[in-house]
């Protein structure tokens, strides 16, 4: 976890943004106020059920923050897999419920991409969709990104191969991700290709400030399997 410096000076009233991220085995949550983060990120398997409501209110209260100083809730809403998607989903919507408090949606592979797009990157974001399956997008910068694809490896070698170069970031199988490095496309590795809490933080605060804000009680998680990937709802 990156903890804040106890002499940082936080007024009581500011209003905080907290982060959920249970989109795959790997959970994460952050705290961000505009300045200051907290992040945790850690492999939950598939304990997301039970761990990570708990962790919630094991940062709030290692940094003495108060659940009613949380103004916004940032949600990433897929794709993903399904008990994660419904566990953060679940989660971020009882928050969100109270009045005065905003929830605020996020596309996963845009979390993930995000890192190397605003450093000029073209990025091929990955997730695994199961059953040795991946679901990916292409992202440029200042172009809106394609609608996500779930395809086997093979598949995407295939498109890879007619494309210029492009980062490959993300989540894969042990073997795909040598695959992918043995045809000459290796994935960014260690915490360089993590996927991190605190960038969803940041995505959803801009967006938080800028009132693109969704209704918890209608917003539906973008999964990694049928009708889903045509575009996800509020993010």
């Amino acid at each position: 976890m990156t903890v804040l410096p106890r002499t940082l000076d936080r007024e009581a009233d500011r209003d905080w943004l907290l982060a959920i991220d249970t989109s795959t085995e790997q959970a994460g949550l952050a705290l961000f106020d505009g300045e200051a983060m907290i992040e945790l990120s850690w492999p939950a398997g598939r304990t997301q059920t039970v761990s990570v409501l708990p962790r919630i209110h094991e940062m709030l209260a290692a940094q003495g923050i108060m659940l009613k100083d949380v103004g916004a809730v940032g949600i990433a809403q897929g794709p993903g897999t399904f008990t994660g998607l419904r566990v953060g989903l679940s989660i971020a919507k009882g928050l969100a419920i109270v009045p005065g408090r905003s929830l605020v949606a996020v596309d996963t592979l845009l979390v993930t991409a995000t890192p190397f797009v605003v450093a000029g990157l073209s990025t091929l974001a990955v997730l695994p969709a199961g059953r040795r399956r991946l679901v990916w997008a292409e992202f440029e910068p200042g172009t809106p990104p394609a609608p996500p694809r779930n395809t086997t490896l093979h598949e995407l070698l295939d498109h890879l191969a007619s494309r210029p170069p492009i980062v490959v970031a993300g989540e894969f199988l042990p073997d795909q991700r040598a695959a992918m490095g043995d045809a000459g496309w290796p994935v960014v590795s260690g915490a360089s290709g993590a996927r991190r809490p605190g960038v969803l933080a940041e995505i959803a605060w801009d967006r938080w400030r800028g009132g693109d804000v969704v209704d918890p009680v209608t917003i539906e998680p973008l999964y990694l399997h049928g009708k889903a990937l045509g575009g996800p709802t509020g993010s």
